[in-house]
């Protein structure tokens, strides 16, 4: 584990404006540029594909309403929990209720941004609650709904966003698939191929066996699948092996939205006014 504490590092952005042109950073220790966090993070990348999961990521970068839902309660608080922490080194100050009550759902029709997630029995009496520039996201099913009134996210720079979604892609990209006992090859083989009735067919296989997956996840006890299970045919192994020395993939994907926001901010002083 790292060290406790945090270096705090004070950016004056204009000297003018004294300590409002002050901007303060929390940073990991030197010898650990990448925050410690100790979080599944294979769990968002089996719930969300990457071009989801950087939109939900983009839309609490913008500081707007975002609502989880699934029907496996301990998937909200880590999924919420990830999300937060891709936002390093910002932080996520506004509303957060990992898993919100029945009795407070009417937060959720709040006038400011706000991260709450609900499950997914509790979700049909919320949906009169839900403020029309809310963003769902479907943690089960890969699915993301905008609010009649949600504004149009600005857009990324092209490039930089392209190196940031093909960083996930070559470290994460194929979680998503083999949590469905699939690649990516699978997929799009079938797909080149034309023959849409064998396409179906293995969607809804990858779905059966994603349902079954997610079904247990707040089971006590992960008891072994039955003999007849769909999740037999496939032996996932998502880990780095303790003796290999390569970088582990959730460190690289830390660092490629740390990557991110360098890269995005460090000609910060072009757009400032003179004098």
């Amino acid at each position: 584990a790292p060290p406790p504490g945090a270096f705090e590092v004070v950016l004056t952005i204009h000297p003018s404006l004294g300590k409002r042109g002050e901007v303060r950073f929390w940073a990991p220790p030197a010898d650990q540029p990448v925050p410690y966090v100790s979080l599944p993070f294979g769990v968002l990348f089996e719930c969300l594909d990457v071009g989801n999961i950087l939109f939900a990521w983009y839309a609490l970068a913008c500081e707007r309403k975002v609502l989880l839902v699934s029907s496996q309660v301990s998937l909200l608080t880590v999924c919420a929990e990830i999300l937060t922490s891709l936002l390093f080194p910002m932080r996520w100050s506004h509303l957060y209720i990992p898993v919100l009550p029945r009795s407070l759902t009417p937060m959720l029709d709040a006038p400011m941004p706000y991260l709450c997630g609900i499950s997914r029995e509790t979700f049909p009496y919320a949906v009169e609650d839900i403020s029309d520039e809310t963003i769902v996201v479907d943690l089960d099913r890969n699915v993301i709904t905008l609010g009649p009134n949600v504004e149009d996210l600005p857009a990324l720079p092209h490039s930089r966003r392209k190196k940031l979604e093909g960083a996930l892609k070559a470290n994460a990209g194929d979680v998503f698939w083999r949590a469905r006992n699939l690649t990516k090859g699978d997929v799009l083989r079938a797909r080149a191929s034309g023959d849409e009735g064998a396409l179906a067919d293995m969607l809804d296989k990858a779905g059966a066996v994603w349902e079954e997956k997610v079904r247990t996840r707040d089971d006590a006890f992960q008891l072994s699948f039955a003999p007849d299970s769909v999740n037999l045919e496939f032996d996932e192994d998502a880990n780095v092996s303790p003796d290999e020395t390569k970088q582990s993939r959730w460190d690289a994907v830390q660092e490629a939205f740390l990557r991110f926001y360098v890269s995005l901010l460090q000609d910060y002083r072009r757009f400032l006014p003179s004098g």
